[in-house]
């Protein structure tokens, strides 16, 4: 079950930052004050086969993660709606959205990187976990 880790510093109090997280998934979103998502990593996996479906407002998608690693919206879609947890609800309906919107776009217009690169605050420690 995904929960919100807490404690984490703000770099823009104008679009703070939150994360969920649970063993198979984070989920990093950054929202302006009136609670629109302006960006999302959903990180699924663990270890080495980690991806990350992204979203940046202004830039579109990004698929993260080896490129042998299928994409199954699907079964991704299923698992985050079951496990989705302290995601708020306009959160968790963006992220259903994204996985649907990402899988309907033409091949040619999905990148791809070969790995997720997690920003340092999007590094696990200690604090806040629950």
């Amino acid at each position: 079950m995904l929960r919100e880790i807490t404690g984490m510093t703000q770099d823009d109090p104008k679009e703070p930052r939150r994360w969920f997280h649970d063993e198979f998934f984070d989920l990093f979103v950054r929202q302006n004050v009136e609670g629109q998502v302006i960006a999302m990593d959903l990180c699924y996996g663990s270890g080495a086969s980690q991806c990350a479906l992204a979203w940046r407002r202004g830039l579109g998608y990004f698929l993260d993660g080896p490129a042998d690693e299928p994409f199954d919206p699907d079964r991704l879609a299923a698992r985050f709606a079951r496990e989705c947890g302290e995601v708020p609800q306009p959160v968790s309906s963006f992220v259903l959205r994204s996985l649907k919107e990402y899988a309907q776009l033409d091949p040619p217009s999905r990148p791809r990187r070969e790995k997720y690169r997690r920003e340092r605050w999007q590094q696990l420690t200690d604090f806040g976990a629950r």
